[in-house]
């Protein structure tokens, strides 16, 4: 083995000196920036399935809060959310910006967060986007992940993906309760043309995921064996590589000297790099969750998969493992039955089956608002000087139709957080029958995208809502 990290070493080296790019492998390592900011911008994206309530196309249960912008009352579907009612935005009347093939409920999913066309099988892939409707893929990267791969001095990140010091362990995170097997209907988020991200569905393994190596504030760290295992096979080479570089520098002229010490100050720094973390924490209200119990994914257990998931997804976001997460609850066609509202049907069967539903898909919407509510109360708990981490987060819920008879039309939306006080909350705005993208554009912006002003392919250069930021 340390044979092989010799020649390894002696390679590169070889190679690199004469050709003029010395510092290659190392010099980005110089280039790292400050330590990024304690209380960072932190974004959720938040899925609950189908629309409003309605009794057909055309009648739905009017969501619209009553009121003026500043005091207002919300609508009896999202009542749960009154105790939080100064840390929300309403962007009341939005059309979602989202079609192509499939169902309402398929490319209702793929433009949720895209804005973009839902294509036609294509490459291989073809799914059931509803009654036998065919589609592909997404065909574009949803804004969570545009905004996880931006950085700069006023958004979530501020070292680009690809910095060899990374400031979190995960670029983005993806959580879901029960979302199904892959197919356009269930998946939400994409990296990417034909990409779709797979949450991870099991609150146990999301745990054991996230939180290994994380030090609560106030303990000192421990850590896996295996990492530091991998810590001293790195010294290792560093320690070679110093030693071949004092050798040579010994027999070079001095017009060599300038890339041999470009190889030393780019060692060194790696060197510091691989050092063992501090024994302070760099987030102040990171705490662990007690490991969650392993539940069979099944109806009954429904409930708690989502009390588990939103607590793991809050402390991921407190002890600072990822700044962008989504969370997924149920999809499209969702065959939840909501036994303890004391119904008998899935939600998906009860907004088709000819009968007037508004009054149980009323209290479907009320239990997620619930949910949600849960959210916020852990989030707005996390003490981060300043703020709450809250205070510091934009969360944005969102639904794949307008209203369950599939209407695209008055999606509801709800903003909650304060973006890191980008955001103006408690507030009512009308955006009536405005398109979505502009949502999607907003809410970049408020991530720190100041310059971005489009979103998907279905609504070129919309710009943000009008009022919404600032």
């Amino acid at each position: 083995m340390r044979k092989m990290r010799f020649d390894l070493s002696r390679r590169r080296l070889l190679q690199s000196l004469g050709l003029g790019a010395a510092a290659g492998p190392f010099i980005p390592l110089l280039n790292a920036s400050a330590q990024t900011a304690q209380r960072p911008k932190r974004l959720i994206l938040l899925f609950t399935p189908d629309g409003a309530p309605a009794k057909d196309y055309s009648t739905t249960v009017d969501w619209k809060p009553t009121g003026t912008e500043t005091d207002f009352q919300f609508s009896p579907l999202h009542t749960p959310l009154d105790p939080f009612k100064s840390k929300i935005v309403v962007p009341w009347g939005l059309t979602l910006t989202a079609g192509g093939a499939g169902e309402q409920h398929a490319y209702g999913m793929a433009g949720l967060w895209s804005g973009t066309t839902l294509p036609e099988p294509n490459n291989g892939y073809s799914f059931d986007g509803g009654n036998g409707h065919l589609t592909g893929w997404g065909a574009a990267p949803t804004i969570d992940q545009i905004i996880a791969q931006a950085y700069g001095a006023s958004m979530p990140y501020q070292k680009a993906p690809d910095d060899p010091n990374p400031e979190t362990r995960y670029r983005s995170i993806a959580l879901g309760v029960q979302c199904g097997s892959p197919n356009s209907v269930t998946r939400m988020c994409y990296t990417g043309v034909n990409a779709p991200i797979t949450p991870e569905v099991s609150p146990k393994a999301a745990y054991d995921r996230y939180f290994m190596g994380v030090t609560p504030s106030g303990m000192t760290p421990t850590e896996d064996p295996a990492v530091t295992r991998a810590r001293a096979e790195k010294h290792a080479v560093v320690d070679l590589l110093k030693k071949d570089l004092g050798r040579i520098r010994t027999r070079v002229g001095s017009a060599d000297y300038q890339k041999i010490d470009a190889h030393l100050a780019g060692v060194m720094s790696m060197e510091r790099r691989i050092m063992p973390p501090p024994t302070t924490p760099t987030t102040t209200g990171c705490t662990i969750p007690a490991s969650p119990t392993k539940l069979t994914s099944n109806n009954a257990n429904y409930p708690m998969e989502i009390t588990q998931m939103m607590d793991i997804a809050t402390h991921i976001l407190a002890c600072d493992v990822t700044r962008v997460l989504t969370l997924q609850i149920s999809r499209g066609f969702s065959g939840i039955t909501h036994t303890w509202l004391g119904q008998t049907s899935p939600h998906h069967t009860m907004s088709h089956d000819g009968v007037d539903r508004r009054t149980e898909l009323t209290a479907i919407d009320n239990w997620y608002a619930q949910q949600v509510a849960y959210l916020l109360g852990k989030l707005d708990a996390v003490n981060e000087g300043s703020g709450t981490l809250l205070d510091n987060t934009l969360i944005v819920w969102g639904r794949e139709l307008g209203n369950t008879s599939h209407n695209m039309g008055r999606a509801p939306f709800i903003m909650a957080g304060k973006a890191g006080g980008a955001l103006r909350t408690g507030r009512f705005l009308n955006f009536d029958k405005q398109e979505h993208a502009k949502l999607l554009v907003s809410v970049a912006q408020l991530m720190g995208m100041s310059s971005l002003n489009s979103v998907g392919n279905r609504v070129m250069n919309s710009g943000p809502l009008s009022g919404l930021v600032g």
